[in-house]
């Protein structure tokens, strides 16, 4: 007979399955009474999917150019350096390298140069004209040396335009001056050579330029931040070491 605390006469499914029973669930519960399943983790409650982050809701990439989660249209863009101007814009140039605006005194011989072939045809005429008058004494050689002092006017007219128009269009930018010295004229924007027109605005606007002697524009020259002259701004233009 057992005693109260024998525990060897008591069921086997007190203390476990039936040996050759169905195998005890795994949480532990065993079958249920009539066969029914067993009290494990109810199905789909095992190890599901990790809740981690959501697919495409991880830290979003700050990169060059990329938005939230890598998408292209956010960050900084790049800037490079403008169209024309290279790695350093012309006035940052040494003086003596190509392209170097910083050329005012090479600039005030050139313009003397320059002046001295544009007179040139002017000088001619008013020497003849003079001789003419000397030695007419009153006479028809007189009345030939007044015209021709007149002519004097517009040769000088015309030789200006020729030396600080023409020449420059046709021979790369640069007045008969600016070849012996190498300087040469060129379009602001993006340093091609300037066209007829450019070349003849800069000429007219000698007036003011060259006006107490060059004086006018020298002081502008020396001011501006690119050494332009008024016929330089006025046409876009630039005067650079060749």
């Amino acid at each position: 007979m057992s005693g109260p605390g024998d525990y060897s006469a008591q069921s086997s499914t007190a203390a476990g399955p039936v040996a050759g029973g169905p195998a005890t669930a795994a949480g532990g519960y065993g079958p249920l009474p009539g066969g029914g399943a067993a009290y494990g983790p109810p199905p789909g409650y095992g190890a599901g999917p990790a809740y981690g982050s959501p697919p495409g809701y991880g830290a979003p990439g700050y990169g060059p150019g990329q938005g939230y989660g890598g998408a292209p249209g956010y960050g900084a863009p790049g800037y490079g350096p403008g169209p024309g101007y290279g790695a350093a814009p012309a006035y940052a140039l040494p003086s003596d390298q190509p392209g170097s605006v910083d050329v005012v005194g090479t600039r005030v011989g050139q313009y003397i140069v320059d002046a001295l072939c544009a007179a040139v045809p002017m000088i001619v005429l008013f020497v003849l004209s003079g001789i003419l008058v000397a030695v007419s004494n009153g006479g028809g050689l007189a009345v030939i040396g007044g015209l021709l002092y007149g002519f004097g006017y517009l040769a000088a007219i015309a030789a200006g335009f020729a030396v600080y128009a023409w020449w420059p269009s046709t021979h790369g930018g640069q007045t008969p001056g600016m070849g012996w010295l190498g300087l040469k004229v060129v379009r602001e924007e993006d340093g091609g050579e300037p066209t007829l027109g450019q070349h003849a605005l800069r000429w007219v606007l000698l007036i003011i330029d060259a006006a107490f002697l060059g004086i006018v524009g020298l002081i502008i020259m020396s001011t501006s931040q690119r050494k332009q002259r008024l016929g330089d701004m006025a046409a876009h233009t630039l005067v650079v070491r060749a």
